[in-house]
């Protein structure tokens, strides 16, 4: 069951930090240990609202990635996977600060070292059809692109205005370049593996092998095979701005520093844009209605079999929350008055339905607050509850990520 729709990834943490000042809305829950942020991204128009999951990497390369991306899957099984970062080009028309899109990712990785040196047995990843047609037709909208390549341009002209070289000639070389500076958007197969390549020899090797690589990373390979190899794999994409040429001049590069920042932030950009173009049905994860129609004592004492000396109140509501879509957790709180007072339920059961499709049932004594954590089918959840004495109301407040929704019951007269 898919609880989110977008698990957005980073290979470095300075690539986290750019993606943070994009979605400021990104937080760390207070009960995660595990580095996972979370936000909702609503849609442009405003019709659509995202459920959104964000990590980042312990450390560079494959193996990192194919496990921070497995554990995502574990633990969100996100509709939608993209990774977002810098890479470095292989094609000429693939400038610095331009971003680029895979199609397919190209892992080199794998070979067989021989006399003549390493003969590789490259192995390719398809990425997400959905994913690739959606970045299309955001380059396709020139509003949108417009948009896009105006805060381009705005992070170019705030980097070339604190820009402050030795050599005055390259400092005005450096701010022409900032100022023009217009980003481009390029389709195609992404070279990825454990190396950081900055050799022309080793960019020529690889492009003897598939000769429309754009561009090369040490991510892509990870994040993609995690996701490949799930039983029902989880569709994925690399979208990553270019920070260098992949060639000898990548540490001149990489110092000059505003390539490198240029590149995260359009890389991060982008993938928001094609979330909040709003093509992609939302899954309205932690969404919810509630029903607080309560349902016979008989229908009661049929989950809550302990016997009970009167006076006692029976009380259960069959479909209290009902979820648009997955629930990843849940607070229930239960405030009662009866004509002695607030009352905690003698017996409190919980009744839903867990991401596995299997009916579960808890059992709390002398709680008026529940916390489920686990995540749940879209499935009713139902509460039945065993007060001492006669009730004259019982408050209701359900919690999620998303909202908090009240409701009361009062006896018939």
């Amino acid at each position: 069951m898919r609880l989110v729709d977008f698990a957005i990834v980073t290979g470095l943490t300075e690539e986290f930090d750019i993606l943070k000042r994009i979605i400021p809305d990104l937080k760390e829950p207070a009960d995660e240990s595990n580095g996972w942020y979370r936000t909702r991204v609503t849609s442009v128009d405003g019709t659509r609202t995202y459920s959104l999951v964000a990590a980042f990497q312990n450390g560079m390369g494959p193996l990192e990635a194919n496990s921070l991306t497995a554990s995502i899957i574990k633990r969100w099984n996100p509709a939608y996977i993209i990774l977002v970062g810098i890479a470095g080009s292989f094609q000429g028309e693939v400038r610095l600060g331009d971003v680029i899109v895979s199609q397919q990712i190209f892992y080199y990785d794998i070979g067989k070292e021989a006399s003549k040196g390493i003969s590789y047995r490259p192995q390719g990843y398809p990425c997400s059809t959905v994913l690739i047609r959606q970045a299309e037709a955001l380059n396709l909208d020139k509003l949108i692109l417009k948009t896009w390549q105006k805060a381009a341009k705005k992070s170019a002209i705030r980097l070339a205005s604190k820009l402050v070289t030795p050599n005055r000639r390259l400092s005005k070389h450096a701010q022409s370049e900032l100022k023009n500076h217009l980003p481009a958007v390029h389709f195609g197969t992404v070279a990825s593996g454990s190396l950081v390549i900055a050799n022309r020899r080793k960019r020529q090797k690889l492009l003897a092998l598939h000769g429309k690589i754009l561009g090369t990373e040490m991510e892509g390979a990870g994040v993609l095979h995690a996701a490949f190899y799930e039983e029902i794999p989880t569709p994925a994409i690399v979208i990553k701005g270019i920070s260098d040429a992949a060639d000898k001049n990548k540490d001149r590069e990489d110092a000059k520093l505003y390539w490198r920042e240029l590149a995260k932030e359009n890389s991060a950009r982008f993938a928001l844009d094609l979330i909040r173009r709003g093509r992609i049905n939302a899954l309205q994860t932690d969404e919810f209605n509630l029903d607080p129609t309560n349902c016979s004592p008989g229908d009661v004492r049929a989950v809550i079999t302990i016997p009970a000396a009167p006076p006692v109140t029976y009380l259960g509501f069959p479909r209290l929350i009902i979820p648009l879509g997955p629930l990843t957790e849940v607070r229930i709180h239960l405030g009662a008055q009866s004509v002695q007072g607030s009352v905690k339920p003698i017996v409190l059961v919980i009744t839903y339905v867990n991401r596995n499709g299997v009916p579960q049932s808890r059992k709390l004594e002398n709680l008026e607050n529940v916390h489920l954590s686990e995540p749940m089918d879209p499935d009713p959840i139902g509460v039945y509850a065993l007060f001492p004495g006669q009730l004259s109301v019982v408050d209701v407040s359900v919690t999620t990520s998303v909202e908090t929704k009240q409701a009361s019951w009062k006896p018939p007269l």
